[in-house]
Protein backbone atom coordinates (compact mmCIF):
# COMPACT_ATOMS: atom_id res chain seq x y z
CA UNK A 1 0.00 0.00 0.00
CA UNK A 2 1.27 3.44 -0.85
CA UNK A 3 1.69 6.08 1.85
CA UNK A 4 1.70 9.09 -0.47
CA UNK A 5 -1.23 10.74 1.29
CA UNK A 6 0.56 10.45 4.65
CA UNK A 7 3.74 11.94 3.20
CA UNK A 8 1.75 14.83 1.73
CA UNK A 9 0.12 15.40 5.10
CA UNK A 10 3.53 15.35 6.84
CA UNK A 11 4.85 17.88 4.33
CA UNK A 12 1.75 20.04 4.59
CA UNK A 13 0.75 19.79 0.95
CA UNK A 14 -2.47 18.71 -0.71
CA UNK A 15 -2.86 16.13 -3.45
CA UNK A 16 -3.72 19.03 -5.75
CA UNK A 17 -0.36 20.62 -4.95
CA UNK A 18 1.34 17.27 -5.53
CA UNK A 19 -0.35 17.08 -8.92
CA UNK A 20 0.91 20.58 -9.74
CA UNK A 21 4.46 19.57 -8.79
CA UNK A 22 4.13 16.54 -11.06
CA UNK A 23 2.59 18.62 -13.86
CA UNK A 24 -0.48 16.38 -14.07
CA UNK A 25 -4.13 16.89 -13.25
CA UNK A 26 -5.40 16.16 -9.73
CA UNK A 27 -7.60 13.44 -11.24
CA UNK A 28 -4.50 11.58 -12.47
CA UNK A 29 -3.01 11.58 -8.97
CA UNK A 30 -6.30 10.49 -7.44
CA UNK A 31 -6.57 7.63 -9.95
CA UNK A 32 -2.97 6.49 -9.24
CA UNK A 33 -3.57 6.49 -5.50
CA UNK A 34 -6.99 4.85 -5.55
CA UNK A 35 -7.49 1.31 -4.31
CA UNK A 36 -7.63 0.11 -7.91
CA UNK A 37 -4.73 2.31 -8.99
CA UNK A 38 -1.64 0.62 -10.35
CA UNK A 39 1.01 3.30 -10.88
CA UNK A 40 3.95 2.48 -13.11
CA UNK A 41 7.56 2.72 -11.94
CA UNK A 42 7.80 5.95 -13.90
CA UNK A 43 4.76 7.34 -12.07
CA UNK A 44 6.22 6.30 -8.72
CA UNK A 45 9.49 8.02 -9.64
CA UNK A 46 7.56 11.21 -10.51
CA UNK A 47 5.66 11.09 -7.23
CA UNK A 48 8.85 10.50 -5.24
CA UNK A 49 10.65 13.33 -7.03
CA UNK A 50 7.74 15.71 -6.42
CA UNK A 51 7.79 14.82 -2.72
CA UNK A 52 11.58 14.81 -2.40
CA UNK A 53 11.72 11.21 -1.19
CA UNK A 54 13.03 7.90 -2.50
CA UNK A 55 10.60 5.58 -4.29
CA UNK A 56 10.84 2.92 -1.59
CA UNK A 57 9.69 5.48 0.99
CA UNK A 58 6.32 5.66 -0.77
CA UNK A 59 5.37 2.21 0.50
CA UNK A 60 3.68 1.41 3.81
CA UNK A 61 5.65 -0.59 6.33
CA UNK A 62 8.88 -0.37 4.40
CA UNK A 63 11.24 -3.01 5.71
CA UNK A 64 14.47 -3.67 3.79
CA UNK A 65 14.49 -7.29 4.93
CA UNK A 66 10.86 -8.03 4.11
CA UNK A 67 10.60 -10.72 1.49
CA UNK A 68 9.48 -9.57 -1.92
CA UNK A 69 10.16 -12.05 -4.67
CA UNK A 70 9.95 -11.72 -8.39
CA UNK A 71 11.61 -10.42 -11.49
CA UNK A 72 11.69 -6.88 -12.79
CA UNK A 73 12.19 -6.26 -16.49
CA UNK A 74 13.58 -2.88 -17.45
CA UNK A 75 14.34 -2.49 -21.14
CA UNK A 76 16.28 -5.58 -22.17
CA UNK A 77 17.49 -6.38 -18.64
CA UNK A 78 15.85 -8.66 -16.10
CA UNK A 79 16.55 -8.28 -12.38
CA UNK A 80 15.77 -10.85 -9.71
CA UNK A 81 14.17 -9.28 -6.63
CA UNK A 82 14.22 -11.10 -3.28
CA UNK A 83 13.51 -8.21 -0.89
CA UNK A 84 12.99 -4.47 -0.76
CA UNK A 85 16.73 -3.93 -0.51
CA UNK A 86 17.17 -5.62 -3.93
CA UNK A 87 14.42 -3.41 -5.30
CA UNK A 88 16.23 -0.33 -4.00
CA UNK A 89 19.52 -1.48 -5.58
CA UNK A 90 17.83 -2.00 -8.95
CA UNK A 91 16.08 1.35 -8.66
CA UNK A 92 19.43 3.05 -7.97
CA UNK A 93 20.97 1.33 -11.03
CA UNK A 94 18.09 2.40 -13.23
CA UNK A 95 18.11 6.01 -12.10
CA UNK A 96 21.89 6.30 -12.38
CA UNK A 97 21.86 4.95 -15.93
CA UNK A 98 23.87 1.79 -15.28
Amino acid sequence: MLRVKNICKQQGITLKQLAERMDVSPEVVTRMLSENGNPTLSSLENIAKALGVEVYELFDNFDADKMVRGYLEVGNKTYRINNFNDLQIVYNKITSGE
